[in-house]
């Protein structure tokens, strides 16, 4: 697992970064307000467009699925006209390895330490105490705003084989949140007992 993003990086500039990826491997970029009916949207295209590598698609499928809810549950970001909803981005990138799932989005600052411990306690197991360590939140009560008090990055831990979180403040009220989740095309690695 990899511990990478473990403070704030206000050198990181998520835009700049989406500025030069590769975009001939792009399978899906997006960047604006989220509904549920769109998400159904891109459910479908992705499981269409990976349906070549059953086992890997089903891993980026559900990492997807976890991290866009987190988006649409969780950014500080609306639109403004209409309903008033999340806005947030969604990238899936292929390469000759694996997949890379990213996702981006608006986060009160004062959220970011909380984040970045629940962070560095994922990072820290293995995958046995990954789902300890699940069933353990299940059970807990929910923090302030928070409804799945962590499982999904949990679950996210387990189902891809690296993550790296990286927190840029843009101001006292806001900081931009980005997550990157890897999923390899083949078997994939052992995650370390010790990280």
């Amino acid at each position: 697992m990899s511990s990478q993003g473990q403070d704030l990086d206000n050198d990181f500039d998520f835009f700049a970064y989406y500025a030069q990826l590769n975009h001939q491997n792009l399978i899906l970029s997006y960047k604006g307000p989220l509904t549920d009916i769109l998400l159904a949207e891109f459910s479908r295209d992705i499981r269409e467009k990976l349906k070549e590598n059953r086992k890997a698609g089903k891993k980026v499928f559900s990492v997807f699925m976890e991290l866009s809810q987190n988006v649409l549950y969780y950014s500080k970001e609306v639109n403004h006209f209409g309903d008033r909803d999340k806005v947030g981005t969604l990238v899936i990138l292929q390469n000759d390895d694996g997949y890379q799932v990213i996702t981006g989005n608006l986060i009160h600052t004062d959220s970011a330490t909380l984040l970045l411990d629940k962070w560095k306690t994922v990072i820290s197991l293995d995958r046995d105490a990954l789902r300890e360590y699940k069933r353990k939140l299940r059970d807990a009560p929910r923090e302030g705003e928070s409804r799945g008090a962590g499982i999904g990055l949990v679950q996210v831990a387990l189902t891809s084989d690296d993550l790296e979180v990286k927190i840029k403040k843009l101001n006292d009220q806001f900081s931009f949140f980005a997550l990157f989740a890897n999923i390899s095309k083949g078997e994939p690695k052992p995650k370390p007992a010790d990280s």
